[in-house]
């Protein structure tokens, strides 16, 4: 890393001896990085005695970082309304290439809530977030995301079976929200609605969890039509900045 900080404090490009006086170095390792990188795509060279530069596909990574900002920093606002509003803990999980993960929380003030962590990986067939997203894929990527193995079992309620998980993801379309009920951990319910980009392509999804208990009569209305207005602002709010995800 410190040789491609180097790199980047110097547009005009750095010779193999320079970048290892910068770095404190011997150049014999800068050499052996230079020479990864240069693999990997992320350093260029135009002949072998020419200086070093940075390759575009750095800019790819800090677009990607920013890409990610700009999903948070919308959708916070509205996770906070979510808990606000249903006096439960909400989520924002994020649509990328190997997967769907937790990107951001909002704990509820309840001593009984559920808890999840931020990078948790969210199940295409069982999560609430997972499958608020998986149901508006393309089917052709929807069946490669799902792979060819068993889908895994996390609780009796989780759905294994193929097509019976399509029939669930159609009228997951057709209600325009996910529910995942015990389906990854026992006595917990969350919720999940889609969240799409200018182009109208998924790329992420929120959820609100409950204990079962509560899942019940008004409250379990109020919190499926919180979630579907929540996740209709920040789809509206991205399309409004012209957000297209990077898929």
């Amino acid at each position: 890393m410190r040789v491609l900080e180097v790199l980047a404090q110097h547009p005009g490009g750095c010779a193999l001896k320079e970048i290892a006086a910068l770095t404190g170095l011997v150049k014999s390792s800068v050499f052996r990085i230079l020479h990864t990188l240069k693999e990997l795509g992320y350093v260029e060279q135009a002949g072998p005695e020419a200086h070093y530069h940075p390759s575009l596909k750095v800019l790819s990574l800090a677009r990607a970082v920013a890409t990610h900002e700009v999903v948070i920093n919308v959708a916070r606002p509205h996770l906070q309304n979510l808990r606000d509003q249903l006096g439960e803990s909400a989520w924002l999980g994020q649509r990328f290439r190997d997967g769907v993960l937790l990107v951001d929380a909002v704990e509820a003030p309840r001593r009984l809530r559920l808890s999840l962590a931020i990078g948790d990986s969210c199940p295409w067939h069982a999560a609430a977030i997972g499958k608020a997203i998986a149901a508006f894929l393309p089917p052709e990527e929807l069946e490669a995301r799902l792979g060819t193995e068993p889908l895994p079992r996390y609780t009796q309620r989780t759905i294994t079976d193929r097509r019976r998980l399509q029939s669930h993801l159609a009228q997951v379309r057709r209600q325009g929200y996910a529910v995942n009920n015990e389906e990854t951990i026992e006595s917990a319910v969350v919720v999940g609605g889609p969240v799409f980009d200018a182009l109208h392509r998924v790329c992420a999804a929120v959820s609100v969890g409950t204990v079962t208990g509560r899942w019940r009569g008004k409250f379990r209305d109020s919190v499926v039509a919180s979630i579907q207005r929540e996740a209709g602002a920040i789809s509206r709010k991205l399309a409004q900045l012209s957000y297209r995800a990077p898929h």
